[in-house]
């Protein structure tokens, strides 16, 4: 390989981890363009929406190249996005032989991931915090932790199953509003939509509706616009989980 294809090579991978771990696509233009120019290439040219990614550009002698990488599903892993951010300075600081950046991004991809327990630890303590924010009792704060507790397995379980993220949104929020009518129905809860509202806070769609007005409000209007929509078909898709609960199971209490 010559050094603009491990050039490209690296920065469109780098780009795509970005995308994974929640980078703005203006950010991850930003960084595949000047990582490119950090090694003297030119006529540099980026496209990439939120599922894929293409990159071309020309070294001294005129050799031309480019690269697509197709990007699925996104998450978010700040910690991830934090070593990726550290490379791409480092990176453009020292730069390494071309050889060596597909050896760099495999390092930094191993960050360290806290324990199983330590997380769902965090979600119960975030969730009976909401409770409590939204006026709810000691009852409504153990009700809501049970259902966080069951909502955290349950979003695993479907993580790794590959559903999409539309019909994944229905079902935990159906589950989440049964186990809650349930909850009420037995007298651990006393205030059901207080209980939904805490469940629901931790997975609402808050950083890609950020991500999205940021692509809207920095020239990115069509990345956006599609972003933004497709937020807006994901929350409204927890909605309709928890209507379908109500309607189905909200006999069982008294509102």
């Amino acid at each position: 390989m010559s050094e603009i294809d491990y050039i490209l090579d690296f920065a469109v991978n780098l780009g795509k981890q970005e995308l994974l771990s929640g980078a703005t696509l203006e950010r991850v233009n930003e960084t595949v363009g000047v990582v490119c120019h950090s090694y003297g290439l030119h006529d540099v040219s980026v496209f990439s929406l939120s599922s894929i990614l293409i990159v071309s550009a020309k070294n001294a002698q005129g050799t031309a190249a480019s690269r697509q990488v197709m990007i699925p599903a996104a998450g978010i892993h700040l910690e991830r996005l934090r070593s990726l951010n550290e490379l791409y300075h480092s990176i453009c600081r020292e730069k390494p032989d071309p050889a060596t950046l597909r050896g760099r991004l495999r390092e930094v991809m191993s960050v360290k991931e806290y324990p199983e327990a330590v997380v769902i630890l965090g979600n119960l303590l975030a969730t009976a915090s909401l409770t409590f924010i939204f006026g709810g009792t000691a009852r409504d704060a153990l009700a809501a932790m049970v259902n966080m507790f069951v909502l955290y397995w349950l979003l695993k379980l479907i993580g790794t199953s590959g559903i999409n993220k539309i019909i994944s949104n229905i079902l935990c929020t159906l589950v989440e509003g049964t186990l809650a009518i349930l909850l009420v129905r037995i007298g651990l809860a006393q205030n059901y939509f207080i209980v939904i509202i805490a469940n629901t806070m931790l997975i609402i769609p808050g950083i890609p509706m950020v991500n999205a007005m940021r692509n809207l409000l920095c020239g990115n209007e069509m990345n956006g616009i599609l972003q933004f929509f497709r937020v807006l078909i994901e929350s409204a898709a927890l909605a309709s989980g928890l209507v379908l609960s109500i309607y189905i199971f909200g006999g069982l209490i008294l509102w």
